[in-house]
């Protein structure tokens, strides 16, 4: 008589690897966009307010800039915040990927 006989176990293929050195390179990235932010910023200050501009046009100028000055700021802020949970989250689906489900299937005869 023939018993079939099924285990199934998850077997890591690959050792897990860590991967927070990324979150150094992003925040290099996101650091050289709010340079870029600073200097373009600065730059708008010295031709239109350091310079003496006047009118309307300026006044709206500069203050829509300043709104997209403090905007840009708080979506770096969010933007290094949220690096650690994207690299950590990245870790984790890394190292699923690394796991494979396995089934065995066998057969048991035995005689009667």
């Amino acid at each position: 008589m023939k018993e079939t006989h099924s285990i199934t176990v998850m077997e890591k293929l690959l050792p897990w690897e860590d991967f927070s050195y990324k979150k150094d390179l992003l925040r290099k990235y996101a650091d050289h966009i709010g340079r870029c932010d600073t200097e373009f910023f600065s730059l708008v200050n010295k031709i239109f307010i350091d310079e003496g501009e006047k009118g309307e046009i300026v006044d709206e100028m500069i203050l829509k800039t300043k709104q997209l000055e403090v905007w840009n700021t708080n979506l770096l802020l969010d933007v290094n915040y949220k690096i650690s949970q994207v690299v950590n989250r990245f870790d984790d689906q890394v190292d699923e990927m690394k796991q494979q489900r396995i089934t065995i299937t066998y057969e048991n005869i035995f005689a009667i």
